[in-house]
């Protein structure tokens, strides 16, 4: 009841008894304590970002108290931490349900560009049309992400392919929005999204190395159109386009073999994690679709995931995969997932030109890049759900 995930390092912790921070701020007459990386937060997020030392709560029965004096510099604090990692906790942590999204795909299927774009449209796009109070935790955090919006939205440069991720940390967002059963008051909750390391999903092993995927509440899973036989048939890709080396089919099997050992899925059950299945880059295949394709009409813009909507791009994506003689990847989704959907997007809006590592004249379009989350919002009663009338 009282447990937890942490959404920096994913260990399930107690949020009644969480160790402190200090303020930095020493009481007269001893020294301050100074910032350090602190060894343990180093060893499980790889954060490298310096911090005044965590202590234990004061001993006593129950929940840890709002403020503790610090055992060094005897000042006071209220700065709670995870007990697993040491990451300083958000000051309103564990009081609502928090989900923690797995961000997978295999290498060269844009998992950082989309990561990024996505960053920047919940701060704006999903802000206003949700009327929610976004905001993103920590300094370093903040400092990746107005770096690469502005290197990718603002100058057009996209990252080299095959180029690792330089954040190894979760982004954390605080969604607060007022609550329906309150109207006076707020619910807040903390969407924790990791950026994995697509060479990871090259091999069974690389997978099984991911432990955090047994403690993730829902996943987008980015699988790269490119690879299925029927559709790279119908593109006239250029030389210098990525060519993954792991196929959807593959990337699928592998990620659900790790969450049926690690739930314990009965032999003939399946998984009851929300997955979203994302097809990227779709923007290469709009002269083949057509405009008026479901997947390139408008984006939704009601305050509520659009049920409708999302469904007609499901059965879309579902009808393509079974055109394009990937039927394979829909038998797997069947078979081991009873809360699936299938989306298709594109972090860019065109083709981007793959030679010089630049986005198309004319800037970054996204196209349905919030479909996916907002989905899985829509699973946790974070946002309402609806349809669109007629």
């Amino acid at each position: 009841m009282f447990q937890v995930t942490c959404p920096f390092c994913y260990h399930r912790i107690s949020w009644l008894r969480l160790p402190f921070v200090c303020s930095g701020r020493n009481a007269p007459g001893y020294q301050a304590c100074s910032l350090t990386v602190d060894p343990l937060r180093r060893t499980e997020t790889r954060s490298e970002e310096e911090m005044y030392p965590a202590f234990p709560p004061p001993h006593r029965w129950g929940r840890s108290p709002r403020r503790a004096q610090c055992p060094h510099c005897r000042g006071r604090t209220g700065q709670h931490a995870c007990p697993a990692c040491h990451t300083p906790l958000p000051a309103d942590f564990g009081g609502g349900f928090s989900p923690v999204i797995a961000l997978i795909g295999a290498a060269s299927t844009g998992k950082t560009v989309y990561l990024t774009v996505l960053a920047n449209h919940l701060r704006t796009v999903l802000r206003d049309r949700f009327r929610a109070d976004v905001s993103l935790y920590g300094d370093n955090a903040r400092a990746w992400v107005a770096d690469s919006v502005h290197a990718i939205l603002d100058l057009g440069t996209l990252p080299a392919l095959n180029q690792p991720a330089d954040r190894s940390e979760p982004l954390v967002f605080q969604w607060r929005r007022r609550s329906e059963r309150s109207p006076r008051g707020y619910r807040s909750s903390y969407l924790s999204f990791l950026d994995t390391a697509g060479e990871s999903l090259g091999t069974q092993r690389g997978v099984m190395d991911l432990k955090f995927l047994t403690s993730v509440n829902a996943f987008i899973v980015m699988l790269d159109p490119f690879t299925l036989p029927g559709a790279s048939e119908r593109l006239g890709l250029p030389e210098s386009a990525p060519r993954p080396t792991s196929n959807a089919f593959g990337v699928l099997s592998q990620v659900t073999d790790v969450l049926r050992n690690a739930e314990g899925v009965r032999r003939g059950a399946r998984s009851t994690r929300p997955m979203a299945v994302v097809f990227a880059k779709i923007d290469a295949f709009r002269a083949y679709l057509g405009d008026d394709h479901p997947i390139f009409t408008a984006e939704s813009t009601a305050p509520w995931h659009d049920e409708s909507s999302s469904l007609a791009v499901h059965d879309s994506v579902r009808e393509l995969l079974r055109t394009w003689g990937a039927r394979d990847i829909d038998d797997h989704m069947e078979a081991n997932y009873t809360n699936y959907r299938y989306f298709a997007l594109s972090s860019l809006g065109r083709p981007p030109d793959y030679g010089r590592f630049r986005v198309a004249q004319g800037g970054v379009r996204p196209l349905r890049v919030a479909d996916p989350l907002v989905w899985l919002l829509s699973q946790y009663k974070l946002v309402p759900r609806g349809r669109r009338a007629g």
